[in-house]
């Protein structure tokens, strides 16, 4: 046991026994087995709690006002890098668990998606328990009592689909087109002149577990190009190219097409589908493409300009900026066509700097400016559908 005496006047006396264990950590505390042993999640109750976990408070040697977090694992051992911390904390040996919290945890351990038919899994629950304020004294900061964690319960629970979402509320795992124009730098530094993302689309499209959904763009592509889809940065595999002259996910040959001509491109990455289709060169076309906003002045001060990727018919933009800071509370930025405001496209949003369009969007024709962050992005801007990424270097 460790005593520390404090005075609150030349009188008053304050003695706070504090147990050896929970100085070290190796301290436990009892997580009781709740009511139910099966649990089916739903998507309907989605916001509600599963259940609430019980627990006796940690033999601190002094009565505390402790913090609690879920963890969950797949096995028993809570390995470092194994487990799950659920968002959700609470005040009180009573702990509610979220069920979009667990389910979001059973899809990272299930690696980032479900299909049917869904079965129940066997999940291994701790508390981890925090006591904020146990500090040596009031003008020294380092804490004496280390996070506590409880006995492991296990439970069985069967998951629910993630329905799918709108592109602005999921994190986006984009395809990308490599090798047009024989320009195969899969890197980061490849971004926009070899590595051509696909465009997101309207509507309910995306998975929110995994990022995947319906991506397509529009690009010229000549009978002599060879090229294939990838969808990591730095990655050759998962890839779509061809086997036999059909397309493949995984093929062995790179993709081609019989003659030259500007094509859509469709992949659907939940349903693994990607068809290549003819289509009309876009009517309009731009001699420059800038990026304008609070940080220059809207364009007064050395606007930021464009890179065009001729490889892909010289629609797609690229470039690499850096942000000395945030945008101004009534600032953002937008792109324009030509150093004037004929031609202009911002968020998709009815307010400016809409932060769930920060990132990427499908940008609005004359639409809000975009709010930006402080930091170094590499900047793709599509201007046959406004699609745009900024992708954080």
């Amino acid at each position: 046991m460790l005593t520390l005496i404090g005075f609150t006047s030349c009188e008053d006396k304050i003695t706070t026994v504090i147990n050896s264990q929970a100085l070290d950590g190796s301290l436990s505390f009892k997580l009781n087995q709740p009511r139910y042993a099966n649990y089916v999640l739903d998507v309907a109750n989605s916001s509600k709690d599963l259940d609430s976990l019980t627990c006796v408070q940690p033999a601190y040697g002094f009565t505390a006002a402790v913090t609690y977090s879920t963890q969950v694992c797949g096995n028993a051992n809570f390995a470092a890098g194994t487990y799950q911390t659920l968002p959700t904390t609470v005040n009180g040996e009573k702990v509610g668990v979220s069920t979009k919290e667990m389910n979001k945890a059973l899809i990272a351990f299930n690696g980032g998606a479900f299909s049917e038919p869904l079965s129940f899994k066997t999940v291994y629950v701790r508390l981890k328990a925090y006591v904020s304020d146990a500090s040596y004294s009031a003008i020294k900061d380092s804490l004496i009592v280390k996070p506590l964690y409880s006995n492991v319960i296990s439970l069985k629970i069967k998951p629910y689909i993630e329905p799918l979402d709108y592109y602005y509320n999921v994190t986006l795992r984009p395809w990308y087109i490599v090798g047009l124009g024989g320009k195969w730098d899969n890197s980061v530094a490849g971004l926009g002149s070899s590595l051509i993302p696909l465009s997101v689309i309207n509507g309910k499209s995306y998975d929110p577990g995994t990022g995947d959904g319906t991506f397509a763009t529009t690009v010229y592509i000549k009978s002599s190009d060879s090229f294939k889809l990838i969808r990591d940065v730095s990655a050759w595999s998962p890839s779509w190219a061809m086997t036999g002259g059909a397309l493949k996910y995984n093929g062995n040959d790179n993709i081609t097409v019989a003659a030259d001509g500007w094509y859509t491109l469709t992949l659907n990455s939940i349903d693994n589908k990607l068809t290549i289709a003819a289509t009309t060169a876009p009517t309009s076309n731009y001699a420059k493409i800038g990026l304008v906003g609070d940080f220059d002045n809207w364009g007064g001060n050395n606007e930021e300009f464009f890179t065009a990727n001729t490889n892909a018919g010289g629609h797609l933009w690229y470039t690499t900026y850096t942000f000395a800071a945030d945008n101004a509370s009534d600032g953002g930025c937008k792109f324009r066509a030509n150093s004037a405001w004929t031609d202009d496209w911002g968020a998709p949003s009815p307010d400016h700097r809409d932060d769930r369009y920060r990132l990427a969007g499908i940008g609005g024709y004359k639409g809000k400016n975009i709010s930006f962050k402080k930091g170094s992005y590499t900047i793709i801007f599509n201007d046959i559908d406004g699609s745009y990424y900024f992708i954080k270097k």
